[in-house]
């Protein structure tokens, strides 16, 4: 069974970009490899549905507005996203996650799709996160490790 860790956002909007700093961050551990996943950086590009599309299990990371404290994490799956018309991630992309998640939903039913939102702390300029999520970075990851590997029905690492 295939299955990629999936980091999307706009890098250059500081905390939009979490997800894109997640994977940077598990590239370096050798995370995927360890775990028997890709690690996909998927930025902000419009192709993520045919980027994903080999996979059979599938843990997406981006900046979700949910009203909690910045650096908070919610698990999100891709039906639900679908049914709230996609307004609860951020996106500064051309094709949004809900969009993109319709697309791959559509490309073909026995995917398992998980999303993994985390509430950012600022949206601006800037090229790196923001002072409270790069505080919380360690907690993010260790969080997305074990979501991954609760993916893959494997302990975590």
């Amino acid at each position: 069974m295939r299955a990629a860790v999936v980091g999307v956002g706009n890098i250059l909007l500081k905390d939009e970009g979490v997800g894109v700093h997640v994977i940077r961050a598990l590239e370096e551990e050798g995370f995927g490899k360890a775990a028997g996943v890709e690690l996909i950086d998927a930025g902000t590009s419009p192709d993520l549905p045919f980027l994903i599309s080999p996979f059979e299990r599938i843990l997406i990371v981006d900046a979700a507005r949910f009203g909690g404290e910045p650096g908070e994490i919610r698990r999100f799956q891709a039906r639900e996203l679908l049914g709230s018309g996609g307004g609860l991630l951020i996106s500064a992309h051309d094709l949004g996650l809900a969009e993109s998640l319709f697309w791959l939903l559509a490309l073909g039913e026995g995917r398992e799709v998980r999303i993994l939102g985390v509430e950012p702390a600022e949206i601006g300029w800037g090229l790196e996160l923001s002072p409270k999520l790069r505080e919380k970075l360690p907690k993010i990851i260790r969080s997305v490790k074990e979501e991954a590997n609760a993916l893959l029905g494997a302990e975590a690492l």
